[in-house]
């Protein structure tokens, strides 16, 4: 039965664990600030998320016996992506509405204190922007980032869940694959 499955039951499926992994980055970066290390954690899952789309990809393709089209597995990328960016952005919310509400302030004031001290003309017109922002409440609604995180992340699953997909489709199976 598992073999049959829907691609879209099966993308919902997966996009739970995908958007823990996610939660994870998002925490990790939400963060950073604090312990810097924890920036380290953010670009291991942004590593390694092109590479899990990657292995569910190949997973449906060696349970269809090689039978997967590209559509298949790049729906299957597409809508596991689509999902996991969705449970990210909807804790990522939870998290800067009520645990970090100062984190955008601090951010934009980070570049203003960053940029002033930088010796270039141009550093020094971004501070002035960012600072405007500040000073007339402009900055993003903890809403308004998340929503440009979902649709960031849902557009690179699109794209390289169109890579991953060719690549799980195009490399033969072998006799030991799905015991064969």
């Amino acid at each position: 039965m598992e073999k049959n499955k829907n691609v879209f039951i099966k993308s919902a499926e997966l996009g739970v664990p995908f958007g823990v992994m996610l939660i994870v980055a998002s925490v990790a970066f939400l963060f950073s600030d604090k312990a810097p290390v924890a920036s380290m954690l953010t670009m291991a899952v942004a590593v390694a998320a092109p590479v899990v789309i990657y292995c569910f990809q190949r997973k449906r393709f060696v349970e269809s016996d090689g039978f997967a089209t590209f559509s298949e597995l790049w729906t299957l990328g597409i809508f596991t992506t689509i999902g996991g960016a969705l449970i990210c952005a909807l804790v990522t919310y939870g998290l800067i509405t009520y645990l970090r509400p100062d984190f955008l302030y601090d951010q934009a004031q980070l570049i203003v204190d960053t940029y002033r001290q930088q010796p270039f003309e141009k550093a020094h017109e971004i501070a002035d922007v960012f600072d405007k922002m500040i000073k007339h409440n402009m900055l993003p609604t903890p809403i308004d980032f998340c929503m440009q995180m979902f649709w960031l992340t849902a557009s690179l699953g699109c794209v390289g869940g169109a890579v991953t997909a060719f690549i799980a489709g195009k490399i033969p199976l072998k006799k030991n694959d799905n015991n064969q």
